[in-house]
């Protein structure tokens, strides 16, 4: 077995200057670096990553959870959080909860019992026990929210302007002419379906328009769960003229509502999404959405994490990210003839 004085031995330079290569810590000329990379190479050298671990307390490793990599959105972003974490040099052991706190406890214990450097955590739900107990016995462990606010306890936190979003979305939809507009959302403990709701209400009540309670509905973000909720809406005898989905993954359930109510989209109901993902394009008539930015908030993510992780040490700290209005072909302006209360009258 080749070992690390070896390689020191092959490239005429002491060991500690191999290991400062090696961990990347600590200053060494251009020059050095290329012989000892030369060396081990030769000798085709592997590190040690069990004993490097054990000396710096270190795993070059953090768990990312997340409740579903079924949806589009969580397979985005755990490719883009893995890219920017290999940058780095850190590994991303992947966690998919499917909405079950129990499950995400097991991961969490296990991910802690791995010596973990850090847990990315992408969840559904504002009250999360499991954040809150694991916060409570291990301050030092790299801890961040992506995209949610956990309610009673201080986190390092990156997010989206969900409320901002919602009503950017609505106002969309106000803009050309809509007044009865419905919302889809996701679970009811959900921070970014709550948010949403809150910026699609105000979007409504800048107006002088109340929420129609019949026009909302919360679910979750799935297609299934915009079939069905879109379905609902669309049955109403005064069903809305335009819907405002949570995500782009509800929107798409939307469209298959609508096919299935020999409803046009959007000449018969005006659709607009969220999130921006790979549905938005692949849809037709293409999904108006509101963007968020994934590769910006993955890259934050894990520049937090790495920070942390070596300096031991939460900044509890909550980064927000502008979403951005993407205009494709799902709306258009509302007539007279889109609204059932007016045809045939």
């Amino acid at each position: 077995m080749v070992t690390i004085k070896d390689v020191a031995k092959e490239a005429n330079v002491s060991i500690s200057t191999v290991s400062r290569v090696l961990n990347n810590s600590g200053y060494t000329s251009m020059e050095v670096k290329e012989k000892v990379n030369k060396a081990v190479e030769k000798l085709k050298f592997q590190k040690n990553m069990v004993a490097t671990a054990m000396i710096k307390k270190q795993t070059a490793t953090f768990g990312l959870i997340i409740p579903d990599i079924k949806n589009i959105f969580y397979g985005e972003l755990t490719r883009a959080i893995e890219d920017h974490a290999n940058q780095y040099g850190f590994n991303v052991i992947l966690c998919n909860t499917d909405n079950d706190l129990d499950k995400e406890a097991e991961y969490l214990n296990f991910l802690i019992r791995k010596g973990v450097d850090g847990v990315i955590f992408s969840t559904p739900e504002m009250n999360d026990r499991n954040i809150k107990e694991v916060m409570r016995s291990r301050s030092d462990l790299a801890f961040i929210s992506l995209g949610s606010q956990v309610s009673d306890v201080q986190i390092d936190e990156v997010l989206v302007n969900n409320f901002e979003g919602g009503y950017e979305a609505t106002k969309h939809l106000l803009d050309r002419g809509h007044r009865s507009i419905g919302y889809i959302g996701g679970q009811a403990d959900s921070y970014a379906s709550t948010e949403r709701l809150k910026g699609y209400s105000q979007a409504l009540e800048d107006q002088g328009l109340k929420v129609n309670k019949k026009f909302t509905r919360l679910g979750e973000f799935k297609i299934q769960s915009g079939y069905d909720k879109g379905k609902e809406l669309l049955s109403l005898k005064d069903r809305p003229t335009a819907i405002f989905a949570g995500n782009d993954a509800i929107a798409v359930g939307v469209y298959k509502a609508a096919r299935e109510l020999h409803l046009s989209i959007p000449g018969d109901v005006s659709v607009i999404g969220f999130d921006d993902s790979q549905f938005a394009e692949i849809v037709f008539p293409t999904l108006t959405t509101i963007r968020t930015p994934i590769e910006d908030m993955a890259q934050k993510t894990v520049e937090l994490a790495v920070q942390i992780s070596r300096k031991g040490k939460n900044f509890k700290e909550t980064v927000t990210f502008q979403p951005t209005l993407i205009e494709r072909e799902s709306t258009s302006r509302v007539s007279l003839e889109n609204i059932p209360f007016y045809k045939g009258s």
